[in-house]
């Protein structure tokens, strides 16, 4: 988070910034309806077993204004590390030391409820590569 803070200070924007470190398993810290968006990157990939990650979906979509996204990226079950190593049941396996949760297109339809689901956009990362979704989804207006 120090560093997030200090990025945030060189650009002179530490006045919209609030860094706050939070355990996703849990509610999040917010009043509802109080962000326009919400960006996460391989954070629905952890090791969450998929009750949790509707949970932390339905969270989301709380925090969200009426109108306002959510863009996250997960591997896909696509990916080549996918199915290799320890698993671990619900598209889960050790890749290099980690536990991931590997996404079907299934999984993220079934995380998009109440979720308007805009686009689920297929793309490759590093060396592997690794075989990733983009997903955008925008709550409701009222």
């Amino acid at each position: 988070m120090a560093a997030i803070r200090e990025k945030a200070l060189a650009a002179g924007l530490e006045h919209l910034l609030a860094a706050v470190e939070h355990d996703c398993g849990q509610a999040l810290p917010f009043a509802a309806a109080s962000f326009d968006a919400c960006y996460s990157h391989m954070l629905y990939c952890m090791a969450l077993p998929t009750p949790r990650l509707e949970a932390l979906g339905a969270e989301v979509l709380r925090v969200l204004r009426p109108g306002g996204l959510q863009i996250y990226t997960v591997r896909s079950t696509a990916d080549p590390d996918c199915g290799a190593g320890t698993s671990y049941g619900d598209d889960m396996c050790e890749a290099n030391g980690f536990v991931v949760h590997y996404f079907s297109r299934d999984l993220v339809e079934r995380l998009a409820r109440g979720f308007d689901l805009l686009e689920v956009a297929e793309f490759e990362e590093g060396e592997l590569p690794r075989r990733l979704f983009r997903v955008t989804q925008r709550k409701p207006a009222v």
